[in-house]
């Protein structure tokens, strides 16, 4: 089953989050598992390579997603981690209208990842 934005994935042994991503985008890089690894944030943990088999991923649709924000988040940060160019956070601010001060995002806040 697929949603609007994702298609779930089930984690099976030996999997990693770049062999997910040169399967799902056709490139293993950084770039593309970070695209992965955020949106499942909560379930994986900090650290994107404690994937486990049985778990279920969210695999985003052309690479854009949902996320959740998690305590100590900056949109800089996330701009970092998604187009390897911090000042970039001005693309997530502008697919978030909603968020008055990009500076004053919150924990649990749910934003568009472009």
């Amino acid at each position: 089953m697929s949603h609007n934005w994702f298609r779930w994935y089930h984690v099976e042994e030996g999997d990693n989050l770049s062999d997910i991503a040169l399967w799902w985008f056709g490139n293993g890089g950084e770039e593309y598992w970070r695209r992965i690894w955020l949106p499942n944030r909560p379930v994986i943990g900090e650290d994107p390579d404690a994937i486990r088999p049985s778990m279920w991923l969210k695999l985003p649709f052309y690479g854009s997603f949902w996320y959740h924000i998690e305590p100590g988040d900056t949109l800089f940060q996330l701009a970092e981690w998604v187009y390897n160019h911090g000042p970039n956070y001005t693309v997530i601010h502008q697919a978030n209208p909603w968020v008055q001060d990009p500076e004053e995002i919150q924990p649990s806040w749910w934003i568009w990842v472009p």
